[in-house]
Order: C-alpha cells, then sequence, then structure tokens
C-alpha cells in the first residue's frame, strides 16, 4: 500500500493565488438594512424619507430600490453604491443577483421603459465596465419582471480609479410628453467582490519549494527500499 506524508498531500492546496476577502461589506445584506452602503436620490445624497430604498425578505433580506410610484421621491433616478479599494497585482471577480420589474410594460399604450445600470465610479460621474473603459458593467430597460445573476471578470486598469465606487442605479424614463408613472423597482443581493493575488511572496516561494523537495526525497527513499527503480 502506498503511503504518503501528510504534508505531501497539503502541497496541492497551495497555489500561487490567495482569496481574499469580499471586498464588498454587507452584499448580502444580512443586517437587513443598508449598513455600509450609500443612497443617493437624483444626485442630492441620502435624502428620501419614503420607500426609494427599502429591504425585503426578513430574515434573508435583500436590497430593493424603487421609482417612479406614488410613495416614492426621485424625480430621475436613485443610486446605490459602496466605496471600495481596489488594489493591483490582484484579479477581481464581481458576482451579483438582481431582480427587476416594471409596474407597466411594452403592452400598454404610453409606455416608457425605466432603466438599470451597473458600473464603477471614480467620483466624476462617469462609469466604467469590467475592463476599466467608460461603459457600464450591465445595462438594460426594466419591461416586465426580469432575474439575472451576473459575474464577470475585472481588468486591473481599474484599480487607476480614483476613489473607487460600485454603483447601481435605477433611473427613470422620459419621453416627448415626461414618464409614464409607472412604478419600477431593482431587488439585489448576493453581491461580492473578491480578489485573488497574481503574485508569490517569497516566504511562501521557499516553504512549497521545501514542502516538494521534501516529497521528492520520501518517494525516491520509499521506491529505493522496495527495489522499485
Amino acid at each position: 500500500m502506498k503511503r504518503t506524508p501528510i504534508f505531501c498531500l497539503f502541497i496541492i492546496l497551495l497555489s500561487p493565488g490567495e482569496l481574499f476577502a469580499s471586498v464588498i461589506s454587507n452584499g448580502d445584506f444580512a443586517t437587513c438594512d443598508y449598513t455600509n452602503w450609500s443612497k443617493d436620490t437624483d444626485g442630492f445624497g441620502d435624502i428620501s424619507v419614503l420607500d426609494d430604498f427599502t429591504m425585503t425578505g426578513s430574515p434573508d433580506c435583500a436590497a430593493v430600490i424603487n421609482v417612479d410610484s406614488g410613495t416614492t421621491e426621485a424625480f430621475f433616478g436613485n443610486t446605490l453604491f459602496q466605496n471600495i479599494s481596489l488594489q493591483s497585482n490582484m484579479v477581481y471577480e464581481l458576482s451579483f443577483d438582481m431582480n427587476i420589474g416594471s409596474e407597466l410594460s411594452s403592452l400598454n399604450q404610453n409606455f416608457v421603459a425605466d432603466s438599470v445600470i451597473v458600473g464603477f465610479g471614480n467620483g466624476s460621474g462617469s462609469l466604467f465596465d469590467e475592463t476599466g473603459q467608460e461603459g457600464f458593467l450591465f445595462e438594460t430597460d426594466i419591461d416586465g419582471s426580469s432575474t439575472y445573476s451576473i459575474t464577470l471578470v475585472l481588468s486591473d486598469a481599474l484599480t487607476l480609479l480614483n476613489p473607487q465606487t460600485l454603483e447601481f442605479q435605477l433611473l427613470i424614463g422620459f419621453d416627448a410628453f415626461g414618464s409614464d408613472s409607472g412604478a419600477s423597482f431593482m431587488q439585489l443581493d448576493n453581491i461580492s467582490l473578491t480578489g485573488t493575488s497574481t503574485t508569490v511572496d517569497e516566504p511562501l516561494t521557499s516553504a512549497l519549494f521545501g514542502v516538494s523537495l521534501a516529497c521528492l526525497l520520501f518517494s525516491a527513499r520509499t521506491r529505493a527500499q522496495r527495489g522499485v527503480l
């Protein structure tokens, strides 16, 4: 029967990349409130005292952003965002679950779709996509109900943004006659932004080398004792 020392088995668990905890705090809204998140209505900050930002699903809560109803204050849109810090020499992966819905749809006369956009910000008013270029991570009009689970691998170029924010915006749609006054919502949950290191520090490299060498010597000695070439 082959026998391998425990430390040789551990080597398969060691890799150059080290996984770090999510950069996002309270991304699962386990607190059932907006702890560590910032809210903005029409660019004026957290001013709403109505239902622009609510929670659903207690005890398994999710964030719900609303617009265009009689119990919301936004005239242009609501934004949920969090300040983040992306480091160089890291590969980041963003994931989130989103449900969206509208009171009216394209089946209704004079329907004007509200919209959702997601992106990284830098305080300039512009948003940036996963490559670090101006644009959006996700964008869609709200026409009835839809559900999304999004996962994106991010470019290192995003680490150059200063400051850095992750933003979810729910915007009211307008045409020549104004909005359609039909409510829309965006529900968010399981927002995670995790990084994996792309570098290995010298002590870890030395440890990996030492363990590998010990495993090779152990294997060679065992073969020699058994007369196996």
